[in-house]
């Protein structure tokens, strides 16, 4: 525990009935003392219950919540050094909107793959079932093992998996409201030896969006880039985006400021322009942060990822190490070096306060 730190904690209700409200997006911010702004977000759970850690004691913070298109009127907040303080939030939502955004339909993806070796397993037989359904829904994995059920309402289902090589395993899975919830399953073939495993994340919202899974699953097929999500950079611990990157091979980071400061990256497999020394690769590549370039191959040293976003902030990451492996949409004439695609969204502090 830092005692130099404290949190907020609570549930998130609508203004009119009083409701849960699962997922709402709960965010502080403040002006730290040497002057930039820090905001920290994160997401209510399932009951509506938020924990927000590593907040400054005694700071004057600006708390609000948004839920989807709805979002609270910034409250002042200062609060106590120690254990997180109780703070409820209640979100103004239209009488009868609440219920439609509480039951917008998702959809529950996955993959099947062999445990002892690893290789998506082919033609097998998954079944969807639960009281919400007429009747029970099933798919076939693909040739990489994957299968999706869309258009389903909000609920618990029953995922079941059988293959004639493999013992059947089956999951329950709680499907949120407008979500996709990822569920991979290991088979083994002696279930004795080695025990099935289920493993069950919710996805991103905003990178299902923008495409970030879809390219994943290709990139994965293909052997092109390499894809990383919030619990990747966060499990890592690195304090600076470069710093992470800086470990993936193919990449260089380069630091001219004391204590690994002012770092810049270096493409190894990229192709540099013909004023350059090939020896050494490109100098940045290409950097799109939420879709948009912020950072053009070929720059200096002032041209760091680290002064657009903090490992904090990120919710996932694209990494193309050249030409080759860049999909059309962050290829073509500018992609001779490669690019690294960031998409932020609202982050998760695993520190206790």
């Amino acid at each position: 525990m830092d005692p130099s730190l404290t949190g907020l904690a609570g549930i998130v209700r609508d203004t009119l009935q009083g409701v849960l409200i699962p997922g709402a997006t709960v965010s502080a911010t403040w002006i730290e003392d040497d002057g930039p702004r820090r905001t920290v977000s994160v997401e209510a759970d399932d009951n509506g219950v938020y924990l927000l850690c590593g907040l400054p004691p005694m700071e004057d913070l600006t708390v609000s919540a948004r839920f989807p298109s709805f979002r609270t009127e910034p409250v002042q907040v200062s609060i106590a050094p120690g254990p997180p303080a109780g703070w409820d939030i209640l979100v103004g939502v239209e009488e009868g909107a609440l219920a439609r955004l509480l039951t917008v339909p998702g959809r529950i993806v996955g993959r099947v793959v062999d445990r002892g070796s690893g290789r998506p397993v082919e033609a097998a037989n998954v079944v969807l079932s639960d009281t919400l359904l007429a009747e029970d829904r099933q798919r076939m994995t693909d040739g990489s093992g994957r299968f999706m059920f869309s258009d389903l309402d909000p609920g618990t289902y029953r995922v079941t998996v059988d293959h004639l090589t493999f013992d059947p395993l089956d999951q329950l899975v709680y499907l949120p409201s407008d979500r996709t919830v990822q569920v991979d399953f290991e088979l083994s073939v002696d279930p004795i030896e080695l025990a099935p495993i289920v493993v069950t994340a919710l996805r991103e919202k905003r990178l299902e969006l923008q495409g970030f899974y879809d390219r994943r699953e290709l990139g994965e097929a293909i052997g092109a880039g390499i894809f990383l999500t919030r619990d990747d950079i966060q499990d890592a611990g690195a304090i600076r985006v470069t710093h992470y990157l800086g470990r993936i091979p193919g990449i260089r980071t380069e630091c001219t400021g004391g204590a690994n400061n002012n770092c810049v990256i270096r493409m190894t497999r990229g192709v540099p322009s013909l004023s350059s020394r090939a020896e050494y690769g490109c100098m940045n590549a290409n950097i799109y942060l939420d879709g948009v370039r912020v950072i053009r191959d070929g720059g200096g040293f002032s041209d760091s990822i680290d002064n657009f976003v903090s490992p904090g902030e990120v919710a996932g990451i694209e990494v193309y190490r050249g030409p080759s492996e860049l999909p059309a949409e962050f290829g073509g004439a500018v992609g001779r070096c490669g690019a690294i695609v960031i998409w932020t969204g609202p982050a998760m502090r695993r520190r206790s306060p």
